[in-house]
């Protein structure tokens, strides 16, 4: 009996694998998050593009001046929509957990799909080689990290393994037209996170193109037509831009936000501008700081495999898809458009994962042929991929590091004292800001007001007449000694030329290194 019941124990959880994988990891994912919390209030906002993601999205209905123009023009529209809903609840917008709303289901919901597509097809449907390649994403702490926060890399992740998992599924039937509709909209989708995902519509129109001789005659148009919906979220973004910006590529090269400008602004870029070398080494130590060597050597040798025997031509281009966006990402930083710097920018290397993954599940079943029913052997194997990342929380997590050393660099501690102090002291009232907007949202959040409260004053917003008459408008003034670039003319307008004119009309309540909080007479 109990054997039977362990056997109809197991084919339950083979039948729903990837329910069980969704559950372990949405428990796994709120006990760190908690966890961390406990640790620090602020540890899931730790990130400064983290707190901005948070403040734009609850821009579009919490502000002055609310809407789509609120967007902006650099970072991609789906994700803040996504945290919309999640950031009006005060409390989860003040800790961050708003981020976590979005970005531990996209963490959970893409590892359960790395489940099916291991199952499906690269593990001959082992469910073993499934879970483990599942739990291999998932128990990785940079990634995890990542999973729990407001950034961008969870939901781009779930839409970007979803179109690759829908690619792979019609691979192995072309004329089920379903499967490519699923890829190209979730494809879409990715490309509406980050612009990793721009290169990957390209690719999969010019594949569709190419392999409609395997299609059937009647559904040959179709399906190109199909595949150019993925392109669609692309189009989507440049009338945005067109249309609000009167420039489709605005986002490329907008000053002070766009990463080319912040990178040509920072001396690291000279290093890996145009040196594919230095690139290929730094980017090499990151990624075996993240992934480990085990982990690093088994999907190496799990590719070697699959070159060598071609049992199934098909993976190919599912290795494409998923090396194109990693291959973006390195081309963006030999041309000195972004950066990375072993722990800054770590986190690029997560795009990196599937593919280890894919590489890895190919290196188990083919060892799982070779050792049979010495499951000693694999148990060792298995044991050995997981040990580095298990154990890496105790020597540092880079992804977490990376968040945590912005988070204490310069004048963010101080802006999270002001937003406190800001907070406990404030009791009616507009606030300007004279900041620069990446400073003011460390505050914003902090300090738990309302952000239709706030008078942003940066360089975009001189048309304000409370910039010329706060006194008119505003019974708060936060002043930073050291702005964000946006905020540099706006602030020295004050503090250097007419400082003798706002102390007529406000007295300093508060002062710290950084910042100081004035309150009208």
């Amino acid at each position: 009996m109990l054997i039977l019941s362990i056997l109809h124990t197991r084919d339950i959880i083979e039948s729903s694998g990837s329910w069980v994988v969704l559950l372990i990891v949405l428990v796994l994912g709120l006990s760190v998050a908690f966890y961390l919390y406990n640790l620090d209030r602020y540890s899931l906002i730790y990130f400064g593009d983290a707190a901005s993601h948070l403040v734009g999205s609850r821009k579009i209905i919490d502000w002055k001046d609310p809407g789509l123009g609120q967007l902006g023009t650099v970072w991609l529209p789906l994700p803040h929509f996504l945290l919309l809903p999640f950031t009006l609840i005060n409390p989860l917008f003040t800790t961050g957990f708003a981020g976590l709303a979005v970005s531990l289901p996209s963490f959970a919901i893409t590892c359960a799909l790395l489940y099916r597509m291991m199952k499906s097809k690269l593990s001959n449907g082992l469910s073993l080689i499934a879970f483990v390649s599942a739990f291999l994403y998932a128990s990785n702490p940079n990634i995890l990290y990542m999973g729990l926060t407001a950034m961008t890399e969870a939901p781009f992740m779930l839409f970007f393994v979803s179109s690759a998992y829908y690619f792979q599924k019609w691979q192995q039937s072309p004329d089920r037209l379903k499967n490519l509709v699923y890829c190209s909209i979730f494809l879409s989708l990715a490309t509406l996170c980050r612009y990793e995902a721009w290169v990957l519509p390209i690719f999969l129109i010019s594949f569709v193109t190419t392999l409609k001789k395997k299609i059937g005659k009647g559904n040959r148009v179709y399906s190109v037509f199909v595949a150019v919906i993925s392109i669609s979220g692309i189009v989507l973004w440049l009338s945005y831009n067109e249309y609000q910006y009167g420039n489709p590529m605005k986002f490329a090269n907008a000053e002070y936000y766009s990463a080319a400008f912040q990178t040509v602004n920072r001396s690291m870029r000279e290093t890996p501008f145009l040196q594919p070398a230095n690139i290929l080494t730094v980017y090499s130590i990151t990624a075996l700081i993240i992934y480990g060597p085990m982990l690093l050597a088994a999907a190496s040798i799990g590719y070697v495999l699959y070159s060598r025997s071609r049992q199934d031509i098909k993976i190919g281009a599912l290795y494409i898809f998923l090396a194109l966006p990693p291959i973006f990402t390195l081309l963006t930083i030999l041309l000195g458009i972004s950066e990375i710097n072993y722990w800054l920018n770590s986190r690029f290397l997560i795009l990196l994962s599937p593919l280890i993954i894919v590489s890895v599940a190919l290196f188990l079943r083919g060892l799982m042929t070779r050792v049979k029913k010495r499951c000693g052997v694999l148990a060792v194997v298995i044991g050995m991929l997981f040990v580095f990342q298990l154990t890496s929380p105790a020597f540092g997590v880079v992804t977490y590091l990376d968040a945590k050393g912005g988070f204490l660099f310069n004048v963010n501690p101080y802006a999270v004292q002001t937003g406190e102090t800001l907070g406990s002291i404030y009791d009616s009232g507009n606030i300007m800001m004279l900041t620069g907007s990446a400073q003011e949202h460390r505050i914003m959040i902090s300090s738990g007001i309302h952000l239709v409260q706030f008078d942003e004053i940066i360089e975009s917003s001189i048309w304000k007449k409370s910039f010329y008459k706060p006194w008119l408008y505003d019974k708060w003034l936060v002043i930073s000694k050291e702005p964000s670039l946006d905020g540099v003319k706006t602030t020295e307008y004050w503090t250097q030329e007419k400082r003798n004119e706002l102390n007529e009309h406000y007295r300093s309540i508060y002062e710290n290194k950084y910042y100081e909080i004035l309150v009208l007479r």
